[in-house]
This record gives C-alpha cells, structure tokens and sequence, in this order.
C-alpha cells in the first residue's frame, strides 16, 4: 500500500502526527474544536512497540471527533536521502522522519497544514525546544507549509491530564513505547544549537528530494472503525 492510494481520498486535511499520548490526542480534541478537519498519522518502527495502546486511544476519541477522520498508520523510514550521522541520541532523528512523512502525505493529498503535540512542559527535548520549533516553522513555510501547535500552551504534565479528564479520555499515555530513547537526553545550549542547525540542514535537503523518499502506508482506516 503507497501514499498514491491517498490522492483521491476527500478534502485536504490538516495532518496530525499523532501519537496516542497525551499531548497528541489533546491536539486532535483541540484542532476538532476549532473546526479544522484533521488526518491523524501515527509512525511504527523497530523500535516502537504497542500499537495497541494507540488502538485503544483512537477508541476514546472515536466519540469526539468526526466518523469520517483519517488515521493513516505509516512504517517510519530507514532512507531520508540526506547525512544523518550526526545526530546525537535524541529524539530528532525520529522527529526528522516524521517530519518527511507528513511533508510527504500533504503534498499527496494537497494539504497545506502540518500540526505536532509539542506542549511548554517537555520544552526541553530537543526537537520541542524554542529553538527547534522556530527553525522547522521557518524550513516548513519555504515548502508552503504552516506549522501548528495547538497545545504548545500546556504548561504542565497534570493541566494536560486534568484537560483529558474533562474531555472524558483516559489520563494514561497510550502510545508505543520507544525501545531507544525512553528518557530525555540533555544538551548544552551550545550543542543543542549545533544540533538543531543541523537538523534544520538535514530536514531542508530531505524536503528537496521528497519524491524520491520510499514511505509505506501500513493501513488507512476511519476513526470509526475503532468503536
């Protein structure tokens, strides 16, 4: 199954990448209520394990969100076409792919909109950072891309659960648990900016040879094939 399966499919959506956790499914909750059509794309690889846990979020939001919304599950890929031997362990490599293959699902269903669940409280992860997020917001626009973080103002792990209680989902962080990076790893601000810069470079030239990035549809389905 390929993305040129997509092209065809309903009005251009604005993609989520969509984890299960908490930060992405109150993106989606918020994204819904400011009446922005949304297609949820949840990455899988070798090191990420449980998509269950994410079948079970997609369960809860099956009653607040729209019949008919996306969710695309993609295998991450192994060939970004650019250096990445660079990258320290963190989780911007990762983030790099991501990145790549939501570029690569707008551009296929003609969407101009790409949103993340990067939140105030884990602003210290790399690819979360202030600085991070001004350079991919800065690369995406040269690609006619906006970037959205609908809930970049969550400033605190408990008001995020505390706005899942009330939205009547689960308080649990039900996404795959990564088998590589399961704490965050702390950078200087010197090498952090090297970091991002270089990231910044690797996700441009990514951008330029998008066409040419293999990147396999494992399944396409409805949010209500999860009730």
């Amino acid at each position: 199954m390929n993305l040129k399966s997509l092209s065809s499919v309903g009005e251009p959506r604005t993609i989520l990448m969509f984890s299960g956790g908490r930060d992405s499914t109150l993106a989606a909750i918020r994204l819904n209520k400011m009446k922005i059509p949304i297609k949820l794309v949840t990455i899988t690889s070798r090191h990420l394990e449980g998509i269950d846990r994410v079948h079970m979020r997609l369960n809860e939001l099956a009653n607040h969100l729209p019949e008919t919304t996306p969710w695309l599950h993609i295998e991450q890929p192994d060939e970004l076409l650019t250096d990445m031997s660079f990258y320290d362990q963190t989780c911007l490599p990762c983030h790099h792919a991501y990145v790549v293959v939501s570029a690569a699902i707008a551009k296929t269903i003609n969407a101009s909109q790409m949103a993340f669940g990067y939140t105030t409280y884990q602003n210290d992860w790399p690819e979360q950072t202030p600085l991070a997020v001004s350079r991919l917001e800065h690369t995406l626009k040269r690609y006619g891309i906006e970037l959205l973080l609908p809930v970049y103002d969550i400033a605190s792990r408990e008001m995020a659960i505390e706005e899942l209680t009330v939205n009547g989902l689960s308080s649990e962080s039900l996404e795959q648990k990564c088998l590589r990076q399961i704490t965050n790893v702390a950078l200087s601000e010197e090498r952090l900016a090297q970091q991002v810069e270089l990231w910044e470079n690797a996700i441009d030239q990514s951008m330029r040879v998008i066409n040419g990035i293999a990147i396999k549809l494992l399944s396409h389905k409805n949010i209500e094939d999860f009730r």
